[in-house]
């Protein structure tokens, strides 16, 4: 499963990283910053005060790859 992974700075200035499963796998780094920056500006994602995805920093697809050894479910 892949996920896109989108890095943010939150207004006290740490990393804060929000993933989203279900993705498009063929975005471009345009579409992906311009996405985050949207975000960043609604500021609606406050908690205790500090907002927290206040800047884009970075943006990743994660692919997780699970190989079962055995079970016995």
């Amino acid at each position: 499963m892949k996920q896109l992974c989108l890095e943010f700075k939150n207004s006290d200035a740490k990393s804060r990283v929000l993933r989203l499963n279900n993705i498009d796998d063929n975005l471009d780094a345009e579409t992906v910053r311009s996405a985050m920056t949207k975000i960043a500006a609604t500021n609606m994602f406050i908690k205790k005060g500090i907002e927290l995805y206040k800047e884009p920093v970075g943006a990743k697809y994660v692919e997780q790859i699970e190989t079962p050894i055995f079970s016995d479910k």
